[in-house]
């Protein structure tokens, strides 16, 4: 799946310095690209369409994003801030409130529908790559610190992440009518923790 491109080819740059973008014509075309997706499905949604929907130009679109792939990923995996552990000794409720937040990150119709496409290219694209990793990392030293992990010199994300992350993904993958929901939770959590929902206290702790 190949993003639209200008006509000569090359990417083109954000608007040079001092020139202000307009919020309005930002926001429309976030707005303009959820709507088509959970419209069309990613394959099949256009620059051309979007900027239609938005009432502004293609060219309008490529001084904000590098194509659609950068614009999709933007539009519809927003961040969602992640908790930071309160040491309360309470590891399972610490947990669950980071399985939460990947939950609601990729449990949105149009996520489910974009991600499958979106994957693919971002795989091809080292840039759009960096910007999922920073999305799905979020405020994670904390847990790191808390949890004793320690990330091999490679590693871009902590492994808890990767499993939460890539269970979620898996499932959307595999099983797009799969549900994500608080039984999906609550499962998670005690996969990763061990314990049942009576085991709530760190020992020791």
């Amino acid at each position: 799946m190949t993003a639209e491109r200008p006509k000569d080819g090359k990417r083109s740059v954000q608007a040079a310095p001092g020139r202000p973008r307009d919020g309005r014509i930002d926001a429309a075309i976030i707005a303009a690209t959820r709507e088509l997706i959970l419209e069309t499905g990613y394959s099949a949604l256009s620059l051309s369409a979007i900027a239609a929907r938005a009432e502004t130009t293609t060219a309008a679109i490529y001084r904000r994003w590098s194509g659609k792939a950068q614009l999709v990923h933007e539009a519809v995996l927003f961040g969602e801030s992640i908790p930071t552990p309160d040491h309360s000794g309470d590891i399972r409720n610490e947990i669950r409130a980071l399985v939460e937040t990947i939950r609601v990150m990729f449990d949105r119709p149009e996520v489910r529908l974009a991600l499958p496409g979106l994957i693919a290219d971002t795989v091809a694209d080292p840039e759009l790559h960096n910007m999922m990793i920073a999305r799905l990392a979020g405020n994670l030293t904390a847990f790191e610190s808390r949890f004793g992990q320690e990330r091999r010199d490679d590693d871009q994300l902590p492994m808890l992440v990767e499993v939460v992350a890539g269970t979620a993904i898996f499932r959307i993958l595999i099983r797009q009518d799969a549900a994500l929901d608080d039984t999906w939770v609550n499962e998670m959590t005690e996969l990763i923790t061990g314990r049942r929902p009576s085991e709530n206290s760190l020992d020791g702790a």
